[in-house]
């Protein structure tokens, strides 16, 4: 861009930003300068992790406001009949943002009708003539993916959208496609793990940045002026920097992402590894099996179901429970999708060919109840370890990892450390004993929260031997197929 250009396009920003400021000086609202930073950017896709109190409802309500008054002012027919979305993992989520716009529009009189409720709620906007549609603001379920399917919105606001799981954000960009939408996601990080905090760490980069227009910025709570008139030296801020932990800190005012230390698979990204998986009905079944039964002990039943194809394995469905015993495992799998496939293979743990005094074996189990034959050897932890970690890596040439999973199989990526414990939302992941210091204790990780990992490494030894021994020769098992 020439001299002149630049020129040109700074005097033409400048005045789009005095216009924009007169409309919040309208409607009485005042950014702070860090959330001036964030209205300013330019890109098409943004990600904000806010500390609480930092204004982050607020914030994704003016930019929705924002881009509603200028696509009015530019192009009122364009605007006619056009749809906003406010998304949340449920209505009520969606309370402040759509309080704040429904204020917003009331003071500038071009409100025509607009629900109290929520649950859903909408606004419609007067887009300056009689004669054209009113534009309207939605609020929307995450919960219920038929709505997020059924027509195109110009923009969305996903509010506390760290509580959204992947499949919900990747149909709203899905959404926003038709008509070049942009999307403005806005939560506190929930113990750093899942898909939001990799989402943050990936639209950090620069060069993500230009290929893909978009962009994450963190929002410390200490930035909200408005509240915490000292900024960062604000003794609120100093007192929640004392009585809480760095993590917590980071997390919860700072808007840093702070995932625990000592993962077992550091390298597991959902960015990377989650995506939807087809069952294919002319490719072999695997079951990956690691038995588990007591809620006492926080161990789950275990049973990763997947393909192998061109050796990636593709985990496509799981079965992840407590207190079931193994015929009710059996019963479950019996009704899924993929049960009449013929071409079935299993992998269990070894303890699964043993009796509980004068009771049959899970392996004896299977094969009496499910007709499946149960292969099953000892896997040293380190050693399992390691395949596993290899199979994580891309491969150098494709850049595709030797394992994807969908994201229906909440168990074994939460083990993995991409979100939370399907049982009682926490933070569970298969990891390291760990010293008061953050160090490393012993050589062998914590035995928890570690079920769905360990069925799956059995399998991937059973098939593809210990990691540097790729001509591990397999004895009485189907040959995997490569296409």
């Amino acid at each position: 861009m020439g001299t002149t250009s630049c020129k040109f396009y700074a005097k033409m920003c400048l005045m789009i930003h005095e216009q924009r400021d007169a409309l919040f000086g309208a409607i009485g609202y005042t950014p702070t300068a860090a959330q001036l930073d964030i209205l300013n950017d330019e890109a098409r896709f943004k990600l904000v992790a806010g500390g609480v109190r930092a204004g982050k409802s607020n914030l994704g309500a003016m930019y929705m406001f924002e881009k509603i008054m200028a696509k009015i002012v530019e192009d009122p027919d364009a605007a006619s009949g056009s749809v906003y979305w406010l998304v949340a993992a449920d209505y009520e989520r969606t309370r402040g943002e759509f309080d704040y716009l429904g204020d917003a529009f009331n003071r500038l009189g071009i409100i025509k009708r607009a629900t109290r409720q929520v649950d859903p709620g909408y606004i419609e906007v007067s887009v300056g003539s009689k004669n054209l549609k009113p534009l309207i603001i939605k609020t929307k379920s995450a919960t219920d993916y038929r709505k997020l399917a059924m027509e195109a919105p110009m923009g969305i606001v996903a509010c506390e959208a760290s509580q959204l799981d992947q499949e919900s954000y990747w149909r709203l960009m899905e959404r926003v496609a038709e008509k070049r939408g942009w999307v403005f996601l806005e939560g506190t990080f929930e113990g750093s793990l899942g898909w939001y905090p990799q989402q943050f760490t990936s639209w950090q980069s620069p060069g993500i940045q230009n290929l893909e227009s978009a962009k994450s910025f963190s929002l410390p709570t200490w930035t909200n002026t408005h509240i915490f008139p000292l900024g960062e030296d604000d003794p609120e801020i100093e007192k929640m920097k004392v009585e809480h932990s760095d993590e917590w800190f980071n997390e919860r005012v700072a808007g840093i992402p702070s995932p625990p230390s000592g993962l077992v698979h550091p390298s597991f990204n959902v960015n990377v590894h989650v995506r939807e998986v087809e069952y294919d009905p002319d490719e072999i079944v695997y079951l990956a099996l690691d038995p588990g039964y007591s809620r006492m002990t926080e161990s789950a039943y275990a049973v990763e179901v997947c393909h192998i194809i061109d050796g990636q394995v593709q985990v496509f469905d799981e079965i992840y429970e407590r207190e079931l015993v193994v015929s009710d495992i059996i019963e479950v799998a019996k009704r899924r999708f993929w049960w009449n496939n013929t071409d079935k293979f299993g992998v269990i743990d070894v303890a699964g060919n043993a009796h509980a005094g004068a009771m049959p074996s899970n392996t004896e189990i299977w094969f009496k109840e499910a007709n499946i034959i149960m292969q099953s050897q000892p896997v040293k932890i380190i050693d399992g370890i390691e395949r596993m970690n290899s199979m994580l890596k891309p491969d150098p040439l494709d850049m595709e990892p030797g394992l994807i999973i969908d994201p229906k199989c909440k168990g074994l990526i939460s083990e993995l450390g991409g979100g939370p414990n399907p049982f009682d939302g926490q933070v569970r992941v298969y990891s390291w004993q760990m010293n008061r210091e953050g160090g490393v204790v012993g050589n062998v990780p914590r035995d928890k929260y570690n079920h769905a990992v360990k069925a799956l490494t059995y399998l991937m030894v059973n098939q593809f031997g210990y990691a540097g021994n790729e001509n591990y020769q397999r004895e009485v098992i189907p040959v995997t197929r490569f296409r």
